[in-house]
């Protein structure tokens, strides 16, 4: 707020006459100049007081800007008032002493003497404040005697009269309000003056138009880092919520979280109860005890739940927003603290969240079933977020299913060790393989990887997976187990449409077949058996399927027999339950059709190629996109997602089983991925630094960076005997570097160790002048013995989208070393350490200049 108490010397002349009209058009050329110059908004709107006042002999002028976003820059300004009426005029309007519905009213047509111009006699003002005498308070007037004092004339001015002029956007949006008062003349202001006024009323709305593009601007330009330092919180915050095994403490965790990270005074947790077919409170943050004692006895039927999930309230990728108008009386008599959620009368401005308004995140299962909702709501800036914001509440909401799924297991496993031994040892397995898998890397090899687990564990003797082609219509069989190499190729070129698959899901009996079955009978959660006196016909090519033809003319032997064109398909689901491919068997151990245990472990590993498939499948998107901050939010949030699925849902499990040399074996691969997660996620740490934040080099030991990286690198693992060979002395090489210099050696190393097996591991380091341009400079030369990096893969290694085979997590590793080294003006390459002979080990020549 800004008061300028001394007033312009008033020309209340007739602004009709060529001189007036010239120096109108004067000051509005001046004006628009200070917009055009960026000048600041207060400035703008000082000038523009002062040039109303002294043109048209306008006594007090009092300004407000409604535009949220302006608003921390300039809220209110006066003219010509005295600093402690005008402290006391803005005191009484922000606590809303004229509220927005009497605003409304004199703003109506009724009021309007000019396109933007609104004049509200005395006798009407004094009428509309009668019943509310707050509303009229006397800082508003020169002389609060004189406001019940009849009127002179009828074109005389008036104590309590006065003239509002709106200041709208391009879109006719309301985004500021003037009140002139007291003209110089002692007279009514003719139609000719107002409409002269809106013109520099205009002006001001340039001014605030300009001032929102450039806060758009800045805050545009902050979202990245915004956006990257929230989700290290919500990372932060969630490894605390899916390390949690009881659910009580987990739903409070997950709703204070919600409320603390993105803003909400309310948050409120509802999950489906498979018992009772009935969503139920979980928890509330946010609300009376008194709601919080009632609604521990209530339940929500599934229609009123799903009501909150219509297509028409999608906001985001999962995100729904329902207004408080848009609640049916069915879905309010179910709500927490009704009374206290009326339904506003007033208009409702752009973005606006209000009392009564609320976000939903449905929870699924890996099942893609909806077992639980996430209701944030009364957002602390009162509108609604952003699409950032609501992709960074997303990723909480999928590490929170995960944190609930594994709680609701809990108990399951628990139950599960009492089982036996048996059931223990697949349970194992299937740790070893969710471990095994969690890297986004080669699609085939994972599913080849899941297929012989499966083998393994169940002895399944063959068995294939399809992966649905959706540009092609059709699924590929990608994966096989149990069969020739021969029968093999055979198999993989054959294709089934995607209708003939996706109908198998079918909820309808009469349409679940296809060409090939005449009925599918369900055995599972999504495991659908087709026996063999269902089968229409086999075709020529898929005779490949079956080593012994002999086998297919023979009769079933017995019940629960399997026969052998008998066929058992799992279908693997996205996370919207779209189904994206299929694991069939059609071959089992002992001939017999699997029961539901063998069912289950089944549906979990097709739940583990659905992750699988997903992965390699969003890398490829990120690939193509080439959209860094997007890479590392996805990457992030699915490998931690990942991670913690597969090791922290069984570590209570393993712990209480450590009593072999296999068992400690698991949970060395356990600990083994946790470093692995806290490597990634400095990895996307590091890249987000460099890509965010400022350059500020300094002079560096680089001798002792170096020391530093050798003696990290042997802790990190531990279990590997590492010999690095060197004579690198400390405070004898410097260069301009940050912090961050530690990050493309450690990598280099790091990489170094990833890919040699030898035992023990021995690499080579030395340092070295060299001078290029004049200039001098250290090349650092690291030599490995390990697989090494052929010639076409040379000049591609560093970039982070490359095609190089056979990378080992993320693969941004050595980006990292190759954008740290341009930083700091310097370059990275690749030799061979035995020249001509890649498979002899790698060199990793890292050149900086010296300082």
């Amino acid at each position: 707020m800004f008061i300028i108490e001394e007033r312009a010397t008033p020309h209340p002349h007739e602004l009709g006459m060529g001189a007036e009209i010239d120096r109108m058009v004067e000051r509005l050329g001046d004006l628009a100049a200070m917009i055009a110059r960026d000048r600041p908004i207060a400035e703008i709107v000082k000038e523009t007081l002062g040039d109303i006042s002294e043109l048209f002999g306008i006594g007090e002028l009092i300004i407000e800007i409604t535009a949220e976003d302006v608003k921390p820059n300039l809220h209110w300004a006066t003219y010509g008032i005295p600093a402690a009426r005008a402290k006391a005029i803005v005191d009484n309007l922000s606590h809303e002493f004229i509220d927005d519905e009497m605003l409304s009213l004199v703003l109506s047509e009724k009021y309007r003497v000019s396109k933007n111009a609104y004049y509200v006699p005395s006798e009407e003002w004094l009428e509309l404040t009668r019943s509310d005498p707050f509303m009229d308070h006397p800082s508003y007037y020169q002389h609060p005697e004189n406001v019940k004092t009849p009127r002179g004339s009828a074109d005389s001015w008036h104590e309590a009269d006065s003239y509002k002029f709106t200041v709208r956007d391009n879109n006719g949006e309301m985004v500021g309000v003037l009140e002139a008062s007291y003209p110089g003349t002692g007279k009514l202001l003719l139609k000719e003056t107002l409409e002269q006024i809106e013109l520099f009323v205009e002006m001001i709305a340039i001014a605030v138009g300009r001032e929102r593009s450039h806060v758009a601007l800045a805050k545009k330009r902050a979202e990245p880092s915004h956006k990257t330092e929230l989700l290290e919180d919500v990372l932060k915050i969630a490894s605390s919520v899916v390390s949690e095994r009881d659910v009580r403490k987990l739903s409070e965790m997950v709703l204070t979280s919600v409320s603390s990270l993105f803003g909400f005074a309310r948050v409120e947790l509802i999950v489906y109860d498979e018992s009772e077919g009935v969503f139920k409170w979980r928890a509330l943050f946010g609300h009376s005890p008194r709601a919080e004692s009632e609604v521990q006895h209530k339940s929500i039927p599934v229609d009123v739940v799903f009501e909150d999930l219509a297509e028409g309230r999608k906001i985001g990728k999962f995100a729904y927003f329902t207004r408080a108008e848009q609640r049916t009386s069915r879905q309010m008599a179910y709500e927490a603290d009704l009374d206290e959620n009326p339904i506003p009368a007033t208009a409702r401005k752009k973005d606006e969240m209000r009392k009564g308004d609320y976000l939903a995140f449905p929870l699924r299962d890996s099942a893609s079933r909806v077992v639980g909702v996430l209701y944030p709501s009364n957002p602390l800036d009162g509108r609604v977020p952003d699409m950032a914001t609501i992709e960074t509440i997303e990723i909480f909401t999928s590490l929170a299913e995960v944190a609930l799924e594994n709680a609701r297991l809990n108990a399951d496993r628990e139950q599960a060790l009492r089982l036996g031994g048996q059931k223990t040892e697949q349970l194992s397995r299937i740790l070893d393989m969710a471990t095994g898998i969690m890297y986004i890397r080669d699609l085939d090899q994972m599913l080849d990887t899941i297929l012989k687990t499966l083998a393994r564990l169940l002895g399944i003797r063959r068995m294939v997976i399809g992966v649905k082609h959706a540009g092609e219509d059709v699924y590929k069989i990608e994966a096989l187990y149990g069969f020739s190499a021969k029968a093999a190729e055979e198999i993989k070129k054959i294709t089934y449409p995607i209708y003939q698959v996706d109908s198998i899901v079918d909820a309808r009996p009469e349409t679940r077949g296809d060409l090939y079955s005449r009925w599918w009978e369900k055995l599972g959660r999504i495991t659908y058996y087709s026996p063999a006196e269902g089968v229409k016909a086999i075709s020529k090519e898929e005779m490949a399927y079956y080593p012994d033809p002999d086998l297919i003319r023979m009769p079933r032997t017995g019940k629960g027999r399997w026969h052998e064109i008998d066929y058992m398909d799992t279908i693997v689901v996205d996370k919207m339950g779209t189904p994206i491919a299929y694991l069939e068997l059609l071959k089992p151990r002992d001939d017999r059709i699997p029961d539901s245990d063998t069912i289950e472990i089944i549906e979990i590993f097709a739940s583990l190629a659905g992750i699988a498939i997903e992965n390699a499948r969003m890398l490829q998107d990120h690939i193509e996109s080439r959209q860094d901050a997007e890479l590392y939010t996805d990457v992030l949030s699915h490998d931690i997602k990942n991670f913690n699925q597969a090791i922290l849902g069984y570590l209570e499990l393993l712990k209480s089983k450590m009593d072999t040399p296999d068992k400690v074996a698991v949970i060395d691969k356990i600990a083994e991925q946790v470093m692995n997660t806290s490597w990634l996620a400095s990895n996307v740490r590091t890249m987000s630094r460099v890509t965010f934040d400022d350059v500020e080099l300094v002079r560096t030991d680089l001798g002792g960076v170096l020391s530093d990286c050798i003696r990290s690198v042997s802790q990190y693992y531990p279990g590997r005997r590492i010999v690095v060979n060197h004579t690198i002395e400390r405070n004898t090489y410097f260069i301009l570097a940050d912090e961050l210099v530690r990050e493309l050696f450690t990598n280099i190393f790091t990489n170094a160790v990833k890919y040699d097996s030898h035992e023990p591991l021995e690499i080579d380091v030395t340092i070295e002048p060299v001078y290029a341009e004049d200039r001098k400079r250290w090349r650092v030369a690291i030599s490995d013995r390990g697989m090494g990096v052929t010639d076409d893969l040379k000049p591609i290694i560093f970039d982070r989208f490359s095609k190089a085979p056979k990378k080992k997590g993320s693969g941004m590793g050595l980006h990292i070393v190759k954008t740290l080294s341009h930083r700091y003006g310097g370059k990275v390459w690749i030799e061979d350490r035995v020249q001509g002979d890649c498979s002899m080990g790698a060199v990793f020549k890292v050149e900086l200049p010296s300082a």
